[in-house]
């Protein structure tokens, strides 16, 4: 069953404040199109690159596989690469991007502003700072994702064009594995460098173990030689002095060849060398220098001369050079020679029967040479093999799909925007009109009545302004009031006798002191928060509703701004009640004031004229008391019809008389706000023993629910 009241309760709140909803879905999703249109499109483009983690090595037939656990690690680590500063900046220069419409530097709209203000501009960026903010505008357009725990690399780039975008996707993937060749190239000529300075160190080590060998040998032969008594040993040395003699001799010549061929010494390089070539070439020189010293020094024979001279001192030069050359290759057959003697030396001293200390010193020295000569091939060796890896390297990384260019834009997603959109203006909406009918907007429940006011709901009167019951008026203008008299058992008389009944309950919860060992009457106040929500129409309901009952009832129209009791009763006053208050003498009696209800046995104080003065005077003076003690007297009740107490204060001072106050809320119309500050008012203002009800005025009769949705079954 709650949960049956709570839909209702739904669905009345959508179908009352529907309008707001509507407008408020409509303007959000207007507004949403104009802007989603208004929005420069954007595309997308994607490449993908795939990660190998094998390791690559072409001189290598068999590759060696990395550790599966760790692939994960190596994955991840490309990605942070992929989106380093160093490759976006690479991007950057290579495409020229710090000179691009999009993401290179441009007048913004607030240097614009501050140009037509003529406000000076600050200073404009360094290079540094404006290759900084390209390099962040254009970082924010690219996304790098890896696929799930797959190998594979997702590279996005976002551009207002469509070309540029897949330009720029595929310059991403090509700049990540460019560069990632060129860090292994980098690599491999490091350790190459280092391996290279080994090589020096060990080639050095070489010679120097093969110097302390020899210059053991050389140091010591004497001495070998006598405790060998080998003649071979003897005649190796004599022979090696003799390649050494001959040496030294051909490398004094070839330097003294060199210096003279340096300087064009022809005749000393002809004489040093004797070749017969040289000879005729030094000939033919000779002759042509004669000729030349008696020929004019500027005339062409001599100029021929000297042409031809010049061939043949380049003749002697290049026949010189060839000698020279020859000659060095003979000092190399003796440098082999030496080195094969000294072989011959090592190999027989070493097969002799020498002592063990002399053995022990030979066979040490011998092993460092050769521990030093293996590490020097070792290393030449390795340097040979990344001098190849160099030049051989392949990538970890390829390219598997380039990007194409987007023949839709990716953002902005139009269906995407207003789906959301719609969704947010239906909460929006929803919310706005629950915001309104609950806290903003108007009362239309007994439960919010009570939870916003802490007061009491004592009825709910329909909405007259249309219905059968209006047959039972005596014309257009007559009050709903009427309802009373001509249509007893309509639902707006049925309403102002719940009325009457709970404002009887509340009078035997809480008796009045003084009307305890008393006759006198209890009055009844009705107000309300703003004007037009039907308080004079209810006050006239109720006066009627007790004296329909043998009641003796006055009315009295205490709304002394805007008098409006005798327009629903057609009557004119023929005192008005303002001028009775103003002045303690004057024609008009109290008694002249008071007239007949034409329908009932009510009796009414009519308020005549609207008052030009404030009147919060004339209902606080000692007149007014006197009336409504008089009227205590001679009433059993007296209902004040009194102003609204948000725009006067009137009311405020009438509800310290009233014994009962009744406050008329207009259905889905009179503010919370509005409401709760009257309210409060009251109760701060009002007779401390009084009490306050509420009554819900006008609510549309499809609406009502509880026991007022029945009523109808008994109406006529």
């Amino acid at each position: 069953m709650d949960a049956e009241i709570d839909l209702k309760g739904i669905l009345g709140l959508i179908r009352r404040q529907l309008w707001l909803i509507l407008s408020t879905i409509a303007t959000l999703l207007i507004l949403t199109l104009i802007l989603t249109y208004s929005l420069t499109p954007k595309y997308t483009a994607t490449s993908l690159v795939l990660v190998d983690t094998s390791t690559k090595n072409l001189l290598d037939s068999q590759n060696i596989l990395s550790n599966p656990n760790a692939d994960n690690s190596r994955v991840e680590s490309e990605v942070g690469i992929l989106k380093s500063d160093r490759i976006l900046l690479n991007v950057v220069r290579e495409n020229d991007l710090v000179s691009d419409s999009e993401f290179g530097i441009k007048v913004s709209l607030k240097d614009k502003v501050l140009s037509w203000l003529r406000i000076p501009l600050p200073p404009p960026p360094t290079g540094d700072e404006a290759l900084s903010r390209v390099l962040n505008a254009f970082k924010s357009a690219v996304t790098v994702n890896r696929n799930g725990l797959t190998y594979l690399i997702t590279v996005g780039v976002v551009s207002t064009d469509p070309a540029k975008a897949a330009k720029l996707a595929n310059a991403m993937s090509e700049t990540y594995i460019k560069e990632q060749i060129n860090a292994k190239v980098t690599a491999t000529l490091t350790n190459r460098d280092t391996i290279q300075n080994r090589v020096a160190a060990a080639n050095a080590a070489i010679v120097e173990n093969e110097k302390n060998f020899d210059s053991y040998i050389t140091d010591n032969i004497d001495r070998l030689e006598k405790q060998t008594n080998s003649l071979g040993l003897t005649n190796l040395r004599a022979e090696l002095e003799k390649v050494n003699s001959e040496r030294a001799t051909e490398l004094s010549r070839i330097d003294t060849l060199q210096r003279s061929l340096q300087s064009q010494d022809f005749s000393t390089l002809v004489t040093q060398l004797g070749s017969d070539a040289l000879n005729e070439l030094q000939s033919q020189r000779e002759k042509l220098a004669t000729r030349i010293a008696s020929s004019a020094d500027n005339s062409a024979e001599a100029i021929s001369l000297r042409a031809e001279l010049a061939k043949i001192d380049n003749s002697l030069a290049s026949a010189a050079t060839q000698e020279v050359n020859n000659l060095q290759q003979t000092v190399a057959g003796y440098q082999q020679q030496a080195n094969d003697v000294r072989q011959k030396i090592r190999s027989t001293v070493l097969q002799s029967n020498l002592p063990p200390e002399v053995l022990t010193a030979i066979y040490s020295l011998q092993q460092s040479s050769e521990i030093a000569r293996n590490q020097y091939q070792n290393l030449l060796s390795r340097l040979q093999e990344l001098d190849a890896q160099a030049s051989l390297q392949l990538p970890d990384s390829r390219v598997v799909s380039a990007a194409l260019v987007p023949t839709s834009a990716s953002f902005p997603n139009s269906r995407l925007i207003l789906s959301l959109a719609f969704v947010v203006a239906v909460g929006l909406g929803i919310g706005l009109a629950v915001l309104r009918e609950y806290f903003i907007g108007g009362f239309v429940s007994e439960n919010q009545i009570e939870a916003v006011l802490k007061v009491p709901l004592s009825a709910i009167a329909p909405r007259q302004a249309t219905g059968d019951e209006h047959h039972k008026l005596a014309s257009p203008t007559s009050s709903l009031a009427d309802l009373m008299v001509t249509a007893p058992l309509s639902l707006f008389s049925e309403s102002v006798r719940r009325l009457r009944l709970t404002l009887d309950q509340q009078e035997r919860k809480t008796p009045v002191p003084r009307r305890q060992d008393s006759d006198e009457g209890a009055i009844i106040m009705v107000s309300s928060a703003l004007p037009a929500e039907g308080k004079s129409t209810m006050a006239l309901s109720l006066a009627r509703a007790y004296a329909l009952t043998g009641k003796r009832t006055l009315l009295i129209d205490c709304d002394l701004r805007k008098p409006s009791v005798n327009k629903h009763l057609n009557l004119e006053p023929n005192h008005d009640f303002i001028d009775y208050l103003r002045q303690d003498r004057s024609s008009a009696t109290l008694t002249s004031l008071i007239m007949r209800d034409p329908l009932s046995s009510l009796t009414v104080l009519l308020g005549g004229r609207r008052s030009d003065i404030a009147t919060d005077e004339l209902v606080m003076s000692d007149k007014m008391g006197r009336i409504l003690a008089s009227a205590r007297k001679h009433f059993d009740y007296v209902i004040l019809d009194t102003p609204p107490v948000e725009p006067v204060v009137d009311g405020l001072y009438l509800s310290r008389h009233a014994d009962m106050i009744v406050f008329v809320i207009k259905w889905a119309s009179t503010s919370q706000s509005s409401a709760k500050r009257a309210v409060a008012a009251l109760k701060e203002n009002k007779n401390p023993n009084a009490g306050i009800v509420t009554l819900l005025n006008q609510q549309d009769r499809a609406k009502m629910s509880g026991n007022y949705s029945y009523s109808g079954y008994y109406t006529e």
